[in-house]
């Protein structure tokens, strides 16, 4: 009989793996943080990223690492995008 996975008994799941592999074992945070680094990687736009881990802020966007990778494709599909981060990041002279 199937039944639905839940989070604790994935992130079970998901330890034991990494201990057998001999890697130090993820927990539900980071497992998402990963999950949306791979997403934005993929180029799925933000919009779509913020409604499918369910984040009612752009907090999510925080804990990005890969800031060049996912924003360089982004930027260059959407110029406006890229004028906003140069606002935003470049000093006011």
């Amino acid at each position: 009989m199937y039944c639905p996975l839940t989070k604790p008994e994935f992130i079970k799941v998901m330890k034991a793996v990494a201990l057998a592999a001999d890697l130090d074992p993820l927990h539900g945070h980071g497992i998402c943080i990963g999950a949306t680094h791979e997403y934005l990687l993929c180029r799925v736009p933000f919009d779509v990223m913020k409604v499918k881990g369910c984040w009612e802020s752009d907090a999510f966007s925080v804990y990005l690492t890969f800031h060049a990778q996912i924003l360089t494709p982004c930027m260059q599909d959407y110029p406006e995008l890229h004028n906003q981060i140069l606002w935003l990041t470049m000093p006011h002279l």
